[in-house]
């Protein structure tokens, strides 16, 4: 099986939903889920405080998935129809396992 690690950007707004949305996907064991500080040229779109500091606090969730999950994925968080878009990124996974 091909794994991949799908890592999701999105806004401290989309969370709740997002969240939700992953967790009712059953081939999905598990994801983590932390807060980043996300740059931008187009920081005009940043609220005050976040133009004030430089970086728009978000959130990053990284889910460990199969080409039949990343469908299933896709599908369940294109119905969320947010206004603001998911942003991903797709990366091949080498080896996973578990240290003992």
């Amino acid at each position: 099986m091909n794994s991949k690690l799908l890592k999701l950007y999105f806004s401290r707004e989309q969370k709740a939903d997002v969240v939700d949305c992953l967790l009712q996907i059953d081939a999905l064991s598990g994801f983590s889920l932390y807060e980043i500080d996300g740059f931008s040229r187009r920081h005009e779109r940043y609220d005050i405080a976040e133009q004030i500091r430089g970086a728009r606090r978000m959130l990053a969730a990284e889910v460990v998935c199969n080409e039949h999950d990343l469908t299933e994925i896709r599908a369940a968080l294109q119905r969320l129809n947010f206004k603001e878009p998911i942003r991903f990124t797709l990366h091949p996974i080498e080896a996973m396992g578990h240290l003992i």
